[in-house]
């Protein structure tokens, strides 16, 4: 039964299609542009990492004022910072490097004000294409999988550590775990939990952007993209071999950290079939 309604809804959508879209033009795009990136909860501030963000899309009108519009993109993100990771605590320097290179399909809905000024919202989805990670100058193990730390010991039956949100409540699984309470938990964790050396393969953003026609067929664009879900969790070490907890660091520094995608993103859009849009719009408001 659930399954003829599906039938019947994807039916009635495509049999209103052409009266919705009568006297419309689609508009295609060409998008060209550039991202500053970070990611969040790496211990890596600022926007410090460049990229190349190009593709191209079509807009569907819906309204006079309102369309809506399928991109496809190669989307460049990531983070970088000349001092590494861990480095406030004084313990070893270098430069981190995240390479993200993702094929993007975003969905939007673009409001649009006397023709000239869109704002623009909507999702998107990114599968990795590339991925490298470099500490200090040299390239690291990571790869793609569920960006989740694991137990050591990946064959008992153990609770799910994606659960923790925090230190203290990855302590509390420990704990009831059948682990000693009074173990240190900077010398316990080292001894049972594998770090996460992987990222998700998967990312799922909001995206919010302004969007305004400086000439005819040409927009500049200012976007904004942030992870709805985690990218990856990890733990944060005071050492590179990954001994001791960093549970002494800066109130503002938490041990367990979960990751996400921040991206700003300026970008030229070539629009074709623009003027021939615009004229089928208000050959229809006449009639």
């Amino acid at each position: 039964m659930k399954r003829f309604r599906i039938i019947t809804l994807v039916l009635a959508i495509l049999l209103a299609a052409p009266a919705l879209l009568r006297a419309q033009i689609v508009k295609g795009e060409l998008i060209l542009g550039g991202n500053i990136s970070q990611v969040d909860g790496d211990e890596c501030y600022r926007f410090r990492k460049p990229g190349v963000h190009v593709g191209a899309g079509a807009l569907v009108p819906i309204t006079s004022f309102m369309d809506v519009g399928l991109e496809v993109l190669f989307n460049q993100r990531g983070a970088y910072k000349r001092d590494s990771i861990n480095q406030h605590l004084g313990l070893y320097t270098g430069t981190y490097k995240l390479n993200l290179n993702y094929a993007e399909i975003p969905v939007m809905v673009y409001f649009t004000d006397k023709d000239r000024y869109s704002l623009g919202v909507g999702v998107s989805y990114g599968r990795i294409v590339g991925l490298q990670e470099y500490v200090n100058g040299q390239s690291t193990s990571i790869r793609l999988g569920d960006g989740q730390i694991h137990w050591r010991d990946e064959t008992a039956d153990l609770p799910d550590l994606s659960q923790a949100r925090d230190i203290k409540e990855l302590t509390t699984l420990l704990y009831e775990a059948g682990y000693p309470q009074d173990a240190a938990i900077e010398e316990l964790v080292p001894l049972v939990i594998a770090n996460s050396d992987s990222y998700r393969a998967h990312d799922f953003s909001i995206i919010g952007d302004l969007r305004v026609r400086v000439w005819e067929g040409i927009h500049a664009e200012l976007r904004y993209q942030y992870s709805l879900v985690p990218i990856r969790t990890r733990l944060f070490y005071k050492d590179a071999n990954e001994t001791y907890l960093m549970t002494d660091a800066p109130s503002s520094v938490q041990p367990l950290q979960r990751q996400y995608n921040n991206c700003i993103t300026l970008r030229v859009v070539y629009m074709f079939n623009e003027r021939r849009s615009k004229a089928n719009k208000e050959a229809t408001k006449k009639q």
